[in-house]
């Protein structure tokens, strides 16, 4: 598991006291207003950036005494703004922190990210859309080439440049993709109704205060978002039972 324990953090967003527990083969979400410190959270859970107190468990370990061989080979982080190198291959950055190289999982992640016809792409050519399947199929292949448990993707804003149908795709192949190769998948996302229809569990984050854990059913509660988001909200349900939350 994925164990983040009283974490506080003054700098560059604060979080006080926030603890959670990350499952592989499941898709966790993080949610919360702007400035909740999600993002910040993210980068703990991965370890780029350390708590003033606190501490990130991986497998029983601190993450801190893990080597960076090691936590190559057990959790990738895909930036909500990733790089753009100029003058380098969609090719070759899919090769950029693979500690245990596979031609397998290099197909596989390319045939889940479907970037076939972006391989020998300039990545400085490439669209906002375009360069975050390239680098998701990289942190993929970065973990599905390793044999080490467990292993933890964590996503920042995931389908921040994909439309509303491509959105809902890349969350429900990610959800599969976590099942069927046991990845715990952490994903920071704005869009609640995407949190209703594909995640396993939500943490909903305030003021870098958590505000509640648990089920996807447990915490997506109109009382607990309407308090998150202070705005007056609604359910809907359609005739199958799925529920969606709107403004007003």
């Amino acid at each position: 598991m994925l164990e983040a324990r009283a974490l506080c953090l003054q700098h560059p967003a604060r979080l006080d006291d926030v603890s959670a527990t990350l499952r592989p083969g499941e898709l966790s979400v993080i949610l919360g207003p702007n400035g909740a410190g999600k993002s910040t959270l993210l980068h703990l859970l991965g370890g780029a950036t350390r708590p003033l107190s606190g501490a990130v468990w991986l497998d029983g370990k601190p993450l801190a005494a893990l080597s960076a061989a090691q936590l190559a080979r057990q959790r990738a982080l895909v930036e909500q703004q990733p790089a753009r190198p100029a003058g380098m291959a969609v090719d070759t950055l899919l090769t950029i922190g693979v500690a245990e190289h596979s031609p397998a999982a290099r197909q596989q992640a390319i045939d889940y990210t479907c970037i076939h016809d972006l391989l020998h792409r300039d990545c400085a050519s490439l669209s906002g859309g375009e360069l975050a399947r390239v680098h998701l199929a990289r942190a993929l292949h970065q973990l599905l080439s390793s044999d080490s448990a467990p292993r933890y993707l964590l996503l920042d804003e995931p389908t921040a440049a994909l439309d509303i149908g491509a959105a809902n795709l890349q969350l429900a192949s990610l959800r599969q993709i976590a099942r069927q190769h046991q990845l715990g998948m952490v994903a920071v996302l704005h869009d609640v109704n995407l949190a209703v229809q594909h995640a396993d569990r939500v943490l909903l984050l305030k003021a870098g205060r958590a505000v509640a854990s648990g089920s996807a059913d447990d915490t997506l509660q109109l009382p607990l978002l309407q308090a998150l988001y202070d705005t007056p909200l609604r359910e809907l349900r359609d005739d199958n039972g799925r529920r969606a939350f709107i403004a007003g």
